[in-house]
């Protein structure tokens, strides 16, 4: 019986904790529903179900008014921060997936949030708690530029959305129709064999100077060919270039001929004309001539419109020098004659489709990386584009990058950037390498309201005449040794023009001309149609100089969804371009007030403005050292378009010292990374993030007290 006792313990403490619970319900129910009762009365809640006694207040009008003027509205905006950083807000994507997208900050773009008043730095006091509550391990996070990628996403959305009403008419849409029907029926090697049929009948190696036009009329389609045909410039116009091309192997040119079908003779004598130019490249051989580099060019556009444009004295056709594919090729075509070269180049023709196919689908056993050293890894990799790596796509742009935007090929474009997840994600892919400048305009339609775009003509205009005049005045133009030299650099500022990519054709900030769109029909397949929207392309690129156009005629550099600008510059002209992915939060907003659009955008705009002024060897060192003795000398380009910018803004009623300051060190702060000593491994042309804001305030206390 003793062992008992326990138990019957056990059993009266659950006994007495179940009544205690029951008797806490009761009073507290009791004590809700007397709430329910009293806040009733007084019409400051209501019940939400008639089985409990379940409220929730309201506020009144009056209410909200007091709320929202005092430090409650803090709280509530830190509720609607939730876990996120300070300057970030809690949203859900079209999954349900909760994420933290950047806080909106409009008229005034200038974001309290992120402040921290004790900070010891310009940077820290306008951007500290945004820095201090995240950590990188390697590069640079900035604040302006961390969500750049969200913006081409939300740019693909809606061509996803909108794809069956919107674009159901246009060249993009039938191309991305025919390319879901190819990927979802499997029938890609048959789509490449068509290509290949529609590229070889155009080849003709008879005589010399129709097989070099041959290699234009391949190279046109952005093919590997023996020759490539590019857009450069002198110091005062456009010219296309004869440049180096692809020398194919033997292997991978007969495996592309057999997988297009065709007959074994032929293999075999494209593979001895290969094997025979891999052997020249041993051998001392000839220099391209002008007159086989004009052959090239003249083949890339013979038949075309480009034809009916007056190509007189001033249109001028450069060779590559030197040009050993090209000169191996004409070696070759010596030695082993006219019906070797055409397998030769009917193999290119073989390698073009297969290349064609890649950017879908992977063709297994192909060799279709025919360069010798491979593309660098791509940012935003496009035919016609600028391609580089993430590093160096803020370096200055040179003329040279007209030529670097017109040299690589459907090979460069393959699937390793594009997987096969599904035929709609694939074929979008493919779409956006191919027809660039139409998505530029989707991005321009997405991103820049036509309220926006008015302003931002306005904007421009007076912020290139506030740089102009900044320019000759001492305090920014004595970087220049020479009086003539300023005023040539203002006069060029002040004929500088405007252009956003993607911009309406004819528009203020948008090209002069209109695309002349191919000639696709309902029986081409996708890779057929790819390779007609790639020789558009060609030519499109090529009007300016056939016409010596300016160099704002120029395609864009970069994908209209890059938070980028730049500047060309020759000694003739110069051209500014800007990217509608930077017009956007923060630097741009069509709710933003004028003082917030013109010290951000517009800090942009002037700086690109300023960049007139990067003739080096024209500047006075002794004035440079004085100027830009708190910059790093490698940056010393970039630092005078930055002071240069700001000066200019302070010309604006609206801006001050403090604004400027605030604006620029918002822009150019970051998180930077902790196991790369400081974010960069060694000084770069731009100042560093953090360092670069608060260079601009120094510069700022210095001369605008």
């Amino acid at each position: 019986m003793a062992t008992a006792a326990p138990a019957e313990e056990s059993l009266a403490a659950v006994l007495i904790a179940l009544v205690v619970a029951l008797l806490g319900g009761y009073l507290a129910h009791t004590t809700v529903c007397a709430e329910l009762h009293e806040c009733s009365k007084h019409e400051t809640c209501f019940s939400v179900s008639s089985a409990s006694c379940s409220f929730k207040t309201t506020i009144t009008p009056a209410g909200w008014r007091m709320l929202n003027q005092s430090a409650q509205h803090m709280a509530l905006q830190g509720l609607n921060r939730g876990v996120c950083a300070p300057g970030m807000r809690q949203s859900v994507d079209d999954a349900g997936t909760l994420r933290c997208v950047r806080q909106l900050s409009y008229p005034d773009a200038t974001n309290l949030e992120i402040q921290d008043p004790n900070g010891g730095t310009d940077h820290e006091q306008y951007c500290g708690k945004w820095i201090d509550a995240g950590t990188i391990a390697y590069g640079v996070q900035k604040w302006a530029f961390f969500d750049e990628a969200e913006t081409e996403d939300a740019v693909d959305e809606l061509v996803r959305v909108k794809g069956s009403s919107r674009l159901a008419m246009n060249d993009v849409a039938k191309f991305r129709s025919a390319c879901r029907i190819m990927v979802s029926s499997n029938s890609a090697g048959a789509a490449a064999s068509g290509a290949f049929n529609y590229l070889a009948p155009h080849l003709e190696t008879s005589t010399p100077h129709l097989a070099l036009e041959s290699v234009g009329y391949l190279a046109s389609h952005y093919c590997d060919a023996p020759a490539q045909v590019g857009i450069g410039a002198t110091s005062e116009r456009f010219v296309l270039q004869a440049m180096e091309g692809v020398v194919h192997a033997e292997g991978p040119l007969k495996t592309a001929l057999y997988a297009v079908g065709e007959p074994g003779a032929l293999r075999e004598a494209a593979g001895a004309f290969a094997k025979h130019m891999a052997w020249l490249a041993s051998t001392s051989l000839a220099a391209t001539t002008d007159a086989q580099a004009a052959a090239v060019v003249r083949g890339a556009h013979v038949g075309t419109y480009i034809d009916a444009y007056n190509q007189g004295p001033d249109f001028q056709t450069a060779s590559a020098t030197p040009n050993p594919s090209l000169e191996r090729f004409v070696k070759a075509y010596e030695d082993l004659g006219t019906t070797a070269a055409l397998a030769y180049l009917r193999g290119v023709a073989a390698v073009c489709a297969l290349a064609t196919q890649s950017v879908i689908v992977p063709e297994e056993g192909t060799a279709l990386q025919a360069r010798s050293v491979a593309p660098k890894k791509e940012v935003a990799a496009a035919l016609g584009r600028f391609q580089t790596d993430e590093a160096d796509r803020f370096e200055p742009m040179h003329m040279e990058a007209l030529t670097n935007a017109s040299k690589f090929t459907l090979s460069s474009l393959s699937v390793s950037y594009a997987t096969r997840d599904s035929a709609w994600s694939v074929c979008l892919a493919a779409a956006k390498r191919v027809f660039p400048d139409a998505f530029d305009r989707m991005a321009f339609d997405a991103l820049v309201s036509p309220w926006l775009y008015t302003r931002l003509h306005a904007m421009s205009d007076e912020i290139r005449e506030a740089a102009a005049i900044t320019l000759s005045e001492n305090l920014i133009g004595s970087i220049f040794d020479a009086v003539d030299d300023r005023n040539a650099a203002v006069a060029r500022l002040r004929a500088t023009p405007v252009r956003i990519a993607g911009a309406p054709r004819g528009s203020w900030a948008g090209v002069q001309r209109e695309f002349e769109r191919p000639a696709f029909t309902s029986n081409d397949g996708a890779l057929v149609m790819m390779l007609k929207q790639a020789r558009a392309l060609f030519l499109d690129r090529l009007v300016p100089a056939v016409t010596q156009a300016s160099l704002c005629e120029h395609p864009p550099l970069f994908a209209g969804t890059a938070r980028n600008a730049y500047l060309l510059l020759t000694q003739k002209e110069a051209c500014s371009v800007l990217m509608p992915g930077l017009i956007v939060p923060p630097f741009a907003g069509e709710r933003f007030d004028d003082r917030s659009l013109y010290e951000r955008l517009g800090f942009v705009v002037a700086h690109e403005f300023m960049h007139v002024t990067a003739a080096t060897n024209l500047w006075d060192p002794m004035y440079e050292h004085k100027l830009l003795n708190a910059y790093a000398p490698s940056t010393h380009v970039e630092a005078i378009a930055d002071v240069g910018a700001a000066a200019a803004l302070m010309r604006f009623p609206h801006a001050t010292n403090a604004s400027v300051c605030s604006a620029a060190s918002q822009l150019f702060c970051g998180r930077i990374g902790y196991a790369d000593g400081g974010g960069y491994s060694t000084e770069r042309s731009h100042p560093k993030a953090n360092v670069r804001g608060d260079l601009a305030c120094d510069f700022l206390r210095t001369y605008f007290s």
